[in-house]
């Protein structure tokens, strides 16, 4: 059975402390996939609340000293509770202030997965500079994945023109996926919370959990572009997530594009 239909069985809770721009698109993402969202930020609840948990998310696109300390409260948390956690370091290496503290998250804790676009994941594993939230789309994805997950020992989502996700020395590419999701903002953000739904209850998650889940994603936005008005951003926003409701076990059979590399 296809993990799609595990998690719309089990509706894992998905606690995010994502980014204030996106925690709508977020949340009804979730909620198209099966999983149940959940938006807490208060360190006095996080460790209560993430004992029920299938995974946390944490998405550093608005980033705050006041932030900080929730962020590592839920980390601590979600290792003592053997709860996986999915890392976003969203414009890591657009100032030291964000990539220090993503470079403390994981060599403090354990993070199941980074997930991240390909400047985002070089600037982490290399000192490589990049501006705001967008990817080098020169750099070679299954390189990137391959270095950062060696560099930081765990398993790694990259995107971009071509996604590759890196597990256990095995890097595969998924060439699924539509250039919509680069006009909507949340695009990669909401990736990341459907990455952590897909793998709830899995701190160490395999290499088929993740490249479901990608294809499954990218499938999904592949419907929505070719849906009425799909090539309108605003349209395009509504239709992904329908698409994520009616995108299951058949679809991601037919559809998806991944191959090994060497």
């Amino acid at each position: 059975m296809m993990r799609i239909n595990e998690v719309r069985e089990h509706a894992p809770l998905v606690l995010c402390i994502t980014n204030d721009v996106v925690k709508n698109f977020t949340a009804n993402g979730l909620l198209a996939l099966g999983a149940s969202p959940i938006m807490a930020i208060d360190e006095a609840e996080l460790e209560e609340l993430i004992e029920h948990c299938g995974a946390v998310l944490i998405n550093i696109g608005t980033l705050s000293t006041a932030v900080m300390p929730s962020i590592e409260t839920a980390i601590q948390a979600a290792n003592k509770h053997h709860v996986p956690v999915v890392l976003d370091p969203v414009a890591c290496g657009a100032t030291n202030f964000r990539k220090e503290f993503c470079l403390k998250l994981l060599r403090q804790y354990h993070i199941s997965v980074i997930r991240g676009n390909a400047s985002e994941l070089q600037s982490l594993s290399a000192e490589v500079a990049m501006k705001g939230t967008d990817s080098d789309t020169s750099l070679n994805t299954a390189v990137v994945a391959r270095a950062a997950g060696e560099y930081f020992n765990t398993a790694v989502v990259v995107t971009g023109a071509i996604d590759a996700v890196y597990v256990d020395g095995t890097v595969m590419k998924l060439a699924n996926g539509t250039p919509m999701l680069t006009k909507v903002t949340g695009g990669g953000c909401l990736l990341g919370a459907i990455v952590s739904a897909f793998i709830y209850n899995e701190v160490k998650p395999t290499l088929s959990m993740l490249t479901e889940a990608v294809s499954f994603y990218n499938i999904a936005a592949e419907r929505a572009a070719q849906r009425d008005n799909g090539t309108l951003p605003g349209h395009f926003q509504i239709n992904l997530l329908d698409m994520l409701q009616e995108t299951g076990e058949s679809e991601i059979a037919e559809n998806m594009r991944a191959e090994e590399v060497d």
